[in-house]
């Protein structure tokens, strides 16, 4: 089961334990270690369980390869479409709009597709555009595509996933998870250079991030994957601005288009990505996991 501690019933749980739920929360909102305690009391609870079936569509497009060698393999990009829908209120709003989770991410597999599609791409690979629901729900989506793709299975080469990518200020670095993984790691390195943008590991490694996404329903089949998020320096101004949006949009209602997205930046990333994209639809050979990546075991 999973339980929401609200601030007015938080002291219960934190009852005997020498510390206080406002002591906690001031400790998140001035961004300081948490201490780690026992929590004395007990909870005993009864659940019913009201099972139910919900079809939530994943929605895909392709544009087509033009070498007739290499047309037949395909570069994913994804992003899933779906976000927590209506929940507890904060401050009056229930509406959890998901701006930058995902339809940041949303926007920009549209606006690749367009650029590619009026620019006259022609990659050698196909490129397919896919946009995933119940991501919020454990990955379902990609999971679904992953296991039962539209495409050959076997054939899928590379996910470039794209999910809160944190347009919220001038894109100097992007930081790419699965960086140190794969050869994409080299040929996202050369895209980012063409645009005078630096590559960043994940800052946050202890966080998961790169197996918490879609591409992990990719990764899980064995395909060479990365994600993104835009980059920034430790006690920066662009550091802040991350860990405000963590503490105070992530999953609420004020994710939305009241706050400011740095719209430029965003066509650059965009721009970035397209050039990923096209440079792997190119390579002669198939992006591969490296040596000594822990994902390398999924390899088929």
């Amino acid at each position: 089961m999973a339980i929401a501690i609200t601030r007015r019933g938080g002291d219960k749980f934190f009852a005997g334990s020498g510390h206080t739920m406002d002591e906690i929360l001031k400790l998140v909102t001035e961004n300081q270690p948490l201490p780690k305690f026992p929590l004395v009391g007990t909870l005993r609870t009864k659940a019913a369980v009201k099972r139910d079936t919900v079809e939530a569509p994943n929605v895909v497009g392709m544009l087509p390869g033009s070498d007739p060698k290499l047309k037949d393999e395909y570069v994913v990009m994804s992003a899933h479409l779906d976000h927590m829908g209506v929940g507890r209120a904060i401050n009056g709003d229930t509406v959890y709009n998901g701006a930058m989770d995902d339809a940041s991410g949303i926007a920009s597999i549209l606006e690749i597709a367009r650029i590619m599609k009026e620019s006259g791409a022609q990659p050698k690979r196909s490129i397919v555009f896919l946009a995933v629901a119940a991501e919020e729900k454990g990955e379902l989506g990609s999971r679904y595509f992953a296991l039962r793709p539209t495409v050959d299975r076997k054939q899928i080469v590379a996910d470039v996933n794209v999910d809160m990518f944190m347009p919220l200020f001038d894109l100097k670095f992007v930081e790419v998870q699965g960086l140190a993984e794969s050869t994409l790691g080299d040929t996202i390195r050369e895209a980012a250079q063409e645009y005078g943008v630096q590559v960043q590991a994940d800052k946050e490694p202890a966080q998961n991030r790169f197996i918490r996404s879609d591409q992990y329903s990719f990764i899980r089949e064995g395909v060479p994957s990365l994600a993104f998020k835009f980059g920034y320096e430790f006690g920066t101004p662009e550091d802040k601005v991350f860990h405000d949006f963590i503490r105070d949009r992530y999953h609420k209602p004020s994710d939305d288009l009241n706050q400011p997205v740095d719209k430029a930046a965003a066509a650059k990333f965009n721009r970035i990505i397209v050039s990923l994209l096209q440079r792997v639809a190119d390579s002669a050979a198939r992006p591969r996991w490296k040596d000594d990546s822990f994902f390398k075991r999924f390899a088929k």
